[in-house]
């Protein structure tokens, strides 16, 4: 899988034009959506010029790094267009794994289900097509480090606290959606130290289990609270196009089981196990 370090060669320097609202968000706010908000920042990657494409030459998905301009913002994203599925054993990494999927599509789901969901932890992404392939494309997040780099460094963040919350928050993200790829490759860390998840296109498997319940130890109350409100009417209203209805319904599956092992955790240990 690709891995994306530094983020700091661009095709470009970002020209951002910060508005007022973007000046009272927190200051990962401007690095996360570049466009000045959400939906500018997803319309901006759905319409902006394409000035320029380049493979990166590694990584099993093939991406691309793409410039955009749309005549006041010049910024990058990755593009991948990869969607593999394979039936029966396949070998990843010398471990068996079944009926294996790879597809752009599930990056897609991914920001789909972190907006549902209120995690703002998927960087933005949107379908387009790029030199006639249809695919996910998305924005690049300037100026970080992988969890690998941050470790070679022996670097901590100044907010313990604030980090294993996030830390908890990614741990259940990956056992809701059954990501088979999570590494310290595709965790990037922002010079505020947010993370941000990278790298699904191995994930939302048709397996009605949890993968590391044992990650699951502690509980972000607003999440569970989102997570009791998601059903499949809502996952199939946002994410239908690019989940299958058995890749939903493993989804909410493993929904059920991750609030089972929040209450049961909950009732065992007599205390509140949650932060905001």
């Amino acid at each position: 899988m690709f891995r994306r370090c530094f983020q700091v060669a661009l095709f470009f320097l970002p020209l951002t034009v910060f508005s007022q609202e973007q000046s009272q968000q927190p200051a990962w706010y401007a690095r996360s959506f570049p466009c000045g908000s959400r939906e500018a920042t997803e319309q901006f990657l759905l319409t902006a010029r394409i000035v320029k494409v380049k493979d990166l030459g590694t990584g099993v998905t093939r991406p691309r790094k793409v410039a955009l301009d749309d005549g006041k913002l010049q910024h990058n994203a990755i593009f991948k267009d990869i969607d593999e599925r394979k039936m029966g054993v396949t070998f990843v990494e010398g471990k068996p794994e079944y009926d294996f999927k790879d597809s752009w599509k599930f990056e897609v789901a991914a920001y789909e289900l972190d907006k549902l969901l209120g995690l703002d932890t998927v960087p933005v992404t949107v379908e387009r097509e790029v030199d006639g392939k249809q695919g996910s494309l998305q924005i690049w997040i300037d100026d970080c480090m992988s969890d690998g780099d941050r470790r070679k460094k022996k670097l901590d963040s100044p907010d313990k606290t604030a980090w294993n919350c996030q830390l908890h928050r990614i741990n259940l993200f990956d056992n809701l959606i059954f990501n088979i790829d999570r590494n310290v490759g595709n965790l990037l860390i922002s010079p505020e130290w947010k993370i941000y998840m990278i790298d699904h296109t191995r994930a939302f498997k048709t397996t009605p289990e949890l993968r590391k319940p044992q990650d699951l130890v502690a509980f972000s109350a607003s999440l569970i609270a989102a997570l009791g409100k998601l059903d499949n009417e809502t996952a199939s209203a946002r994410c239908g196009k690019y989940l299958t209805s058995a890749e939903i319904g493993s989804l909410l599956k493993r929904r059920d089981l991750i609030l089972k092992r929040y209450r049961t955790l909950r009732a065992e240990k007599g205390v509140k196990i949650l932060y905001p």
